[in-house]
């Protein structure tokens, strides 16, 4: 990725792709005024008007993907609950739409000492926490890529460095030199252990750059992405991430509140992107 306008691509015959990362919370008697179907439509809202062509979501439980799913013609969606790899718990789910991608392969891995068992708990994790990912032929370019959706521990520190190193290392050996997107709700900030870890360059080259930074026409919109149905932005810990394979043409946070009242606890975030293919990787 680069972002010198001598390189930058011709993003009218690539055909570019809108990725978005979205925590929509779960359902909750807890949230009150916030509960979920006081929102579900303005997240299913905020779905349809924004178009992603590929999605990664965080938090949503099985009736609540089935909501969405319903509420958004022209998306499949795959993915499976944290506790039992079927139905059970929060889900990080991908969508994509079959008119422009190919599903090719899917699975789901658990960030733990266990990653194949369903339902394990790594490291000092509260909870269980998963990457559901899949892998995608572009219909318009036969480009194979992958995508990989995430939602790191709130509580444990070392689960969230540890699960973000297990997450750069499996992409890696999964896709090969295949491009790469992860989207996710890290719990952390840039200065942050995890984000550094998922950053970092394998020695093979292999390395996830933030969508932010590389983006060729900079950044729309706040840069922080939670405030706990507060009204107070808080902190940027949701993020898409790509290989250097894949250009980046627009970055933007989506901050939206109608009539006072926000569709989630955190703001979607669009990357505009574009797959190049394989390559050799630049040294950086």
């Amino acid at each position: 990725m680069s972002g010198n306008a001598s390189e930058s691509v011709d993003f009218e015959a690539s055909a570019p792709s809108r990725v978005m990362s979205f925590n929509v919370r779960y359902d909750t008697d807890s949230d009150g005024e916030h509960a979920w179907p006081e929102r579900k439509e303005m997240v299913a809202s905020v779905l349809r008007f924004h178009k992603p062509d590929l999605v990664g979501l965080q938090e949503p439980l099985k009736h609540q993907l089935d909501y969405i799913d319903g509420q958004t013609p022209g998306i499949e969606w795959v993915g499976v609950g944290r506790a039992d790899g079927d139905t059970k718990g929060e889900h990080v789910p991908i969508g994509y739409r079959p008119s422009r991608f190919e599903l090719l392969d899917t699975s789901t891995f658990w960030l733990s000492e266990s990653p194949t068992v369903a339902g394990s708990v790594g490291w000092n994790a509260a909870r269980p926490r998963i990457v559901t990912w899949a892998k995608l032929r572009d219909t318009e370019s036969q480009t194979r890529f992958y995508l990989f959706n995430t939602h790191l521990d709130h509580r444990g520190d070392t689960a969230r460095v540890e699960s973000a190193r297990l997450l750069r290392r499996r992409a890696s050996d999964i896709a090969g030199s295949d491009p790469v997107v992860v989207t996710g709700d890290l719990n952390c900030t840039k200065s942050d252990g995890p984000y550094r870890e998922l950053t970092a360059e394998e020695q093979s080259g292999w390395q996830l750059f933030d969508a932010k930074r590389e983006s060729e026409n900079g950044h729309y919109g706040p840069t922080v992405t939670f405030d706990a149905f507060e009204g107070e932005p808080d902190a940027k810990i949701d993020y898409v991430f790509a290989t250097d394979d894949v250009s980046v043409y627009q970055h933007g946070i989506v901050r939206e509140r109608w009539d006072d009242r926000p569709p989630s606890d955190h703001f979607p975030v669009l990357a505009d992107v574009c797959f190049e293919g394989s390559r050799e990787r630049s040294a950086y």
